[in-house]
């Protein structure tokens, strides 16, 4: 959390579905980081990870020092895999190519900040891991907590803010968790995605304002339909 203000606006892109069940349910789905569908997260960047060794004569020490590490590495690069991870942007104002990489035409964002996000959780059963995102690529070498939130330069736009959530219980065996949450700490605005006919963001505006009680509002961003 170094340099991040606790107080920063942040905002998630989800699938209308997801949201209604966040809302209906109460809870918070996150899945484990190798359940993405982006294959640059749910895969491990090996040959950024392990640099090519030149082939010379070492000693036997030496070798197997260096064996050892390595195989302690790809441990720890596996195992992030595993970690059950959630991605918001700290990104002002809407972004088109947000709504389309991260959400179907029915899709909805969700405003908060970093401090409500993490204080809407109804239990304590996560250690959480919050940091903003570095854009420099992973490398041989890097420290592995730095890998945890280093991404290519080619991402920049999302400037994504990231959680890494650990269970105080062992439930390594599930693909995802459902955390119970306070729906109206969490949430201070919800935004219905450009891609809804008119007609059909009024109604949905209605009725989640109603039910749930919380301000639901339109895309800024005007589109042909």
């Amino acid at each position: 959390m170094d340099g991040v203000d606790a107080n920063t606006e942040i905002h998630q892109y989800m699938d209308l579905d997801y949201l209604l069940r966040l809302l209906e349910t109460r809870s918070y789905y996150v899945k484990q980081k190798q359940e993405f569908p982006d294959k640059h997260e749910s895969r491990l960047p090996l040959k950024a990870m392990f640099s090519l060794q030149s082939v010379e004569l070492r000693s036997y020490k030496g070798k197997t020092t260096d064996i050892a590490e390595s195989l302690e590495r790809r441990r720890k690069f596996t195992e992030s895999g595993r970690m059950f991870t959630a991605c918001w942007t700290e990104r002002r104002g809407e972004g088109a190519l947000m709504w389309k990489n991260f959400t179907t035409k029915i899709g909805g964002c969700i405003k908060s900040t970093i401090n409500n996000f993490v204080a809407s959780f109804a239990n304590d059963d996560y250690d959480i891991c919050c940091g903003r995102m570095s854009y420099t690529g992973i490398y041989a070498g890097q420290d592995f907590v730095e890998s945890l939130f280093t991404k290519d330069k080619a991402f920049e736009e999302e400037k994504e803010i990231r959680y890494y959530f650990t269970p105080k219980k062992d439930i390594s065996n599930s693909k995802g968790i459902s955390i119970p949450i306070l729906p109206d700490v969490m949430i201070d605005e919800i935004i219905l995605s450009p891609y809804i006919e008119s007609k059909a963001q009024d109604i949905l505006k209605q009725i989640i304002s109603e039910k749930y009680d919380i301000n639901v509002t339109s895309s800024k961003i005007e589109l042909k339909l």
